[in-house]
């Protein structure tokens, strides 16, 4: 292991090394625009995108480099949305699945319609029982606002209404129950689960089991995972993870590589010939998981409605091109088709 060497530049002193590395100016942008816009971006994050470039930098300029840049912020905004809808779609299932589970329960059975089951440690197959994070501090007891909503939230509604002594001493006593927190007033499941992150949701499903009633098996089955197949369904929350918490966090998506899953089904038919690791793969697991691939029937037909309209998309995007001082406009149609194909190079 070595000493790491902190070489401070500015951002005017970086942007020179780079040309004198060859890298041609703007051809649509002045130097100072260049520079506001790195100002935004910051040298550390552009860094990540001029390594794709650094062993050919005399054929390109700094507009290659923003273009790759804003296409990830653009895609970053999309991943975000469709991973949202597969978070609701995994919610919903969730909810609907346990509710099922504990209404079919006999006569008697402690947890008959209790809708605070998933406090009780019984029902975790994991050593480790515990909810904590954003999904409890959401249940903090606190005070009424002082100006109250004209529609009130339904977690302060429920707060204002209701208090976990009298719902434990109803629905939990004599149960052993996961570790809890005097000032968590803990709500039935399906107000947990609305608020809960996608970490929290992904735990239920690996962990959560009633009785012999396994979740995960039984929400693998509702996304088109059957048992029979054999296929593992925990790298495919992983990987939704993964992709949520690097498009939240603004991390690169271009050229990066992502957890593998074992394709399925159509899935498996359409990927054929994809690097199962790469973005492309990854795209076309994100409709799989929101049940949207029967439409196409092969890996070009794919490639051609949905691929080709992230670039449309992409240009026409208004806030983007704010974002880019117009460079994605501004930008002529066979550099942007020269662009398109660097940034498909890293897809695949």
């Amino acid at each position: 292991m070595s000493v790491y060497n902190y070489n401070g530049k500015t951002i005017k002193s970086y942007l020179q090394g780079l040309y004198d590395n060859g890298l041609q100016h703007s051809q649509y942008l002045s130097d100072a625009d260049v520079e506001l816009l790195l100002h935004h971006i910051g040298i550390f994050k552009f860094k990540g995108y001029i390594y794709a470039f650094k062993s050919v930098m005399n054929g390109h300029s700094i507009d290659d480099i923003l273009m790759v840049f804003f296409f990830d912020k653009y895609l970053s905004r999309l991943l975000m949305d469709l991973t949202s809808g597969i978070e609701i779609r995994l919610k919903s299932i969730l909810v609907e699945l346990c509710y099922k589970q504990i209404n079919s329960l006999p006569g008697g059975h402690p947890q008959k319609n209790n809708p605070f089951f998933y406090l009780i440690a019984a029902n975790y197959k994991t050593s480790k029982k515990e909810l904590k994070g954003p999904s409890v501090q959401n249940w903090k007891i606190s005070r009424s606002l002082a100006q109250p909503e004209s529609y009130v939230h339904y977690g302060l509604y429920y707060k204002s209404h209701y208090d976990f002594i009298s719902n434990q001493t109803q629905y939990l006593n004599g149960q052993i129950l996961i570790k809890s927190y005097p000032d968590i007033n803990y709500p039935p499941f399906h107000y947990f689960v609305e608020s809960a992150t996608l970490g929290t949701i992904i735990y239920f499903v690996k962990n959560l089991q009633i009785g012999s009633y396994e979740l995960l098996t039984k929400v693998a089955r509702e996304f088109g995972i059957l048992n029979p197949n054999k296929i593992d369904f925990e790298p495919y929350l992983e990987r939704l993870n993964e992709v949520r918490n690097r498009a939240a966090h603004r991390e690169r998506l271009f050229n990066r590589s992502y957890r593998s899953v074992a394709r399925v089904g159509h899935f498996h038919t359409l990927s054929r010939g994809m690097s199962d690791h790469k973005f492309m793969d990854v795209y076309l697991y994100l409709f799989f998981m929101m049940g949207q691939i029967d439409d196409y029937l092969d890996k070009n037909t794919f490639i051609q409605d949905e691929i080709e309209r992230l670039f449309r998309d992409f240009r026409d995007d208004y806030y983007i091109h704010k974002m880019s001082k117009g460079l994605t406009n501004k930008i002529n149609e066979k550099e942007f088709e020269r662009i398109k194909s660097i940034i498909l190079r890293g897809m695949q």
